[in-house]
């Protein structure tokens, strides 16, 4: 495992990740229901953080495989899921299972932080058999996240070794990354609540909960409260309650 990556493991398990797991539960809702697993399957959860994807495969009585690249992650899923996910230390761009044994791959907001996109792909395209199915959530280029993030880049400048999350919301480029290896492409434009009662009550839940958001404040040095102050104004100009729909896409392909 490379030093940028040995950190991203390191990075996603430094935080309490239970609040964001669950506010994105909506999400891995549409993604189990929008494959439908059937009796018999196996079902490959890829950066599946704790497990709110593997959960809901797994209660469709499939066989279900989670893979992380935490060790952290890994062991609160175990924790969470019990003996109905089977639990695997491992990169999406290296993925630990042998070729043509997967069903379905799914990923909520995991994938997109592969630093090397077309590896990752091909990776899940190797173990996927084939006409397998496959599932992945991406935050919009337009939406809340995608205006968060480019406003900590004002404070933070990106790292250029670091994955670009973000292209991965625009349709045309997913539907570009996902032709080489997976036919049939839809997506689709939903949306998660993200709903606080004040700015500041959602800073102090991105303190809490939010691994990348503590690590930018780190970054961001002198500026740091500048930055949080920043993002509260984004978020509820007039200082009320937060009530943003965080859109994102949900992409469905079949591998070759």
């Amino acid at each position: 495992m490379t030093d940028g990556k040995k950190s991203a493991a390191q990075l996603w398990g430094s935080a309490d990740y239970s609040g964001l797991a669950k506010r994105l539960e909506p999400a891995a809702d549409a993604l189990v229901d929008a494959v439908a697993p059937r009796a018999g399957e196996h079902v490959l959860d890829v950066a599946a953080g704790t497990g709110n994807v593997a959960i809901r495969a797994a209660a469709c009585g499939v066989k279900v495989t989670a893979v992380d690249i935490a060790p952290r992650m890994v062991q609160l899923g175990r924790e969470r899921t019990g003996p109905a996910v089977e639990w695997i230390e491992g990169d999406v761009e290296d993925l630990p299972l042998p070729d043509n044994t997967v069903d379905v791959a799914l990923s909520a907001f995991g994938v997109i932080f592969a630093p090397r996109p077309d590896v990752a792909l091909a990776q899940l395209r190797r173990v996927l058999k084939p006409g397998g199915r496959i599932a992945l959530t991406a935050w919009t280029t337009d939406g809340y996240v995608a205006q968060r993030a480019r406003l900590i880049r004002l404070f933070v400048p990106p790292d250029p070794a670091a994955a670009d999350s973000l292209s991965w919301g625009d349709p045309e480029i997913l539907e570009q990354r996902l032709a080489t290896e997976f036919t049939g492409i839809t997506i689709e434009r939903l949306a998660v609540p993200w709903h606080f009662d004040s700015p500041q009550q959602m800073t102090s839940f991105y303190e809490a909960h939010s691994a990348a958001y503590r690590a930018a404040k780190q970054a961001a040095g002198d500026r740091a409260q500048e930055m949080a102050a920043a993002i509260e104004q984004q978020a509820s100009p007039d200082g009320g309650p937060v009530r943003w729909e965080s859109t994102y896409l949900l992409v469905q392909a079949l591998a070759r």
